[in-house]
């Protein structure tokens, strides 16, 4: 009779793959600045398993313009209905229609170990509204739960393993957790709306009889129950010993010291935050985390237990996000520092925004100018700017507007930098509150990752004043200036910027010399010509109506009989 069933049930549920269900995707953009090419959702929709057989044959994989969501009500909720057959499916919401426009998604909603998505579980028909790069609807709070059951002496019940609690209606097995790399530690991130905090049990299958027994030491109220204090939007737990009140490893004590000898200390203290941290990791200011310097050393210290493992991690100079070092490229491991933690018991000093243990005097103040080709891009009418984590104040909030004086596609900055010698650095073209205008995924094989799925670039100051080679906007390689090397006159200058009746050419000219000019618009097509003839030497001006002109870039040609001199400028 057993096997009756069991091929019936495989029968039933082979059946119920085939069928497609439709599942809306809803996302929540209020307070963003929609981008003009759309919302879209991109995700394995067509090959499930990448195996080259598609399970939804008229979807496609990964195709950031492929489906975009709508808003025909205008209340910032964009939506797509997408048919899906029952599995599992990863998928991001992109601000526009390529990468790198795709959210940053946190980590109490990610897949995890290093996969970046969020995932969705498609059983029948189903929709799912969250808020833009959070775990839940705006305004509610997502906790990752995860419990370790590698120590559990009959193993995991057949029925799976649950968590039970005041956010669900204490129903057992109504949560399932899964453990999808198969390490024994079961997980969920399951929306527990407003709450400040939680109470909760994790259980051994499907029915209280199966619930883990908390200890006095970590539990609370008559039944002993779990008990989490809810202080951010997403809130990842520690993966606790089933039953327990740490983690399943035997812990070593570790000593973290930071030196903060060329800081001055902020008066809300010295903090570290991370992967290390229980019960809710990544906390910035969690007073159980705050080190101290009982000897005035300018050396803080914090003495913990942590479980053998590798953990990521970060130094704060205060007790909020803001006040974390900008972690140097050298021991910059996905943006933070990482600790191998092994043996009964270990200690581990750095210096703070340096890989040494003990601090390396700074280099002295000095002005830096910072050059990007802009030549290869639309410049957005907002401008060009710089950000950094070695401007006060950092990054976006002390951007720092960038300039091309002469017309050439280079955009410049000269901006003094004083404190660490590694400067992170990156460009950013319009709004720099759109995170879809900085770059990002062009400088993934030369940039230093910045912790939250981004790249910044990295320099390291001498101390005295530098130019900075010309790079190319979101790329690698350095670029050639757009302005010909090749020089037929000298201080060439051209203006207004954008000219919009009259465009004047101002020029030394070195010697006299029968010189040629004209405009090319961005196809290559001639739109104006003028032949000055034999040109006297010295200082000469010239002016051309381009009234006529559609606005644009157009690529201005100054030659003699040998070579030719090119500047880009603009027309409106």
């Amino acid at each position: 009779m057993k096997k009756v069933y069991a091929f019936c049930f495989s029968a039933l549920f082979a059946s119920s793959i085939m069928a497609q269900f439709p599942v809306m995707f809803g996302v929540d953009m209020t307070g963003q600045v929609v981008d003009a090419n759309g919302v879209h959702i991109a995700g394995n929709f067509g090959d499930t398993d990448y195996d080259g057989t598609f399970e939804n044959p008229s979807l496609v994989n990964w195709t950031p313009d492929a489906y975009q969501l709508t808003d025909p009500d205008m209340d910032m909720i964009y939506t797509v209905t997408l048919d899906l057959v029952a599995g599992r499916y990863e998928y991001k919401f992109l601000n526009g229609n390529d990468w790198p426009s795709e959210e940053s998604i946190p980590a109490a909603c990610q897949v995890g170990n290093g996969n970046g998505n969020r995932e969705i579980f498609v059983t029948g028909t189903a929709s799912t509204f969250i808020c833009w790069e959070s775990c839940a609807p705006c305004g509610d709070k997502t906790v990752r739960f995860r419990v370790d059951m590698s120590l559990v002496p009959d193993g995991v019940n057949p029925a799976g393993v649950s968590v039970a609690g005041d956010f669900q209606g204490w129903a057992p097995g109504a949560t399932i957790l899964t453990d999808a790399d198969n390490n024994l530690v079961f997980e969920r991130s399951v929306n527990v709306g407003s709450a400040g905090s939680i109470e909760f049990k994790y259980i051994n299958g499907d029915d209280f009889l199966f619930a883990e027994s908390v200890p006095t030491d970590c539990g609370v109220g008559p039944n002993s129950n779990r008990l989490v204090n809810l202080t951010e939007t997403n809130t990842v737990l520690t993966a606790w010993c089933f039953s327990g009140c740490s983690t399943c490893q035997q812990p070593t004590m570790v000593t973290l010291k930071v030196d903060m000898s060329l800081q001055t200390v902020n008066a809300n203290g010295v903090f570290v935050a991370g992967s290390i941290q229980s019960p809710v990791i990544w906390t910035p200011g969690d007073p159980n985390y705050q080190m101290t310097d009982d000897n005035s050393d300018g050396i803080y210290e914090l003495t913990f237990g942590l479980a053998p493992g590798t953990y990521g991690f970060k130094f704060l100079n205060g007790n909020a996000w803001g006040t974390d070092e900008s972690v140097p490229g050298d021991c910059n491991i996905g943006g933070n520092r990482q600790l191998i933690v092994s043996g009964e018991t270990m200690e581990a000093q750095f210096c703070f925004q340096q890989c040494t243990s003990e601090c390396i005097a700074d280099p002295d103040p000095a002005n830096i100018t910072f050059r990007v080709n802009m030549f290869e891009e639309e410049v957005s009418l907002v401008g060009v700017f710089l950000i950094s984590g070695s401007t006060s104040p950092a990054w976006q909030a002390g951007a720092v507007a960038m300039t091309d004086d002469n017309s050439d596609g280079v955009y410049e900055c000269t901006v003094e930098m004083s404190g660490s010698a590694d400067v992170p650095y990156k460009f950013i073209n319009g709004d720099v509150n759109t995170p879809a205008n900085e770059e990002n995924s062009g400088l993934a094989e030369c940039g230093i990752a910045n912790g939250i799925g981004g790249f910044n670039r990295l320099h390291t100051r001498s101390g005295d004043a530098e130019v900075l080679d010309v790079v190319c906007f979101n790329a690698c390689l350095d670029c050639v200036i757009s302005v010909s090397e090749l020089q037929v006159v000298e201080q060439l200058n051209v203006f207004p910027v954008p000219a919009q009746d009259q465009l004047t050419v101002s020029m030394v000219n070195p010697e006299a010399q029968v010189l040629t000019m004209r405009l090319v618009n961005m196809t290559g097509q001639v739109v104006l010509t003028t032949n000055p003839g034999l040109v006297k030497a010295g200082k000469q001006t010239f002016n051309l109506d381009v009234a006529a002109l559609a606005s644009g870039i157009y690529f201005l040609e100054i030659g003699n009989q040998n070579v030719n001199q090119v500047v880009r400028v603009a027309v409106r």
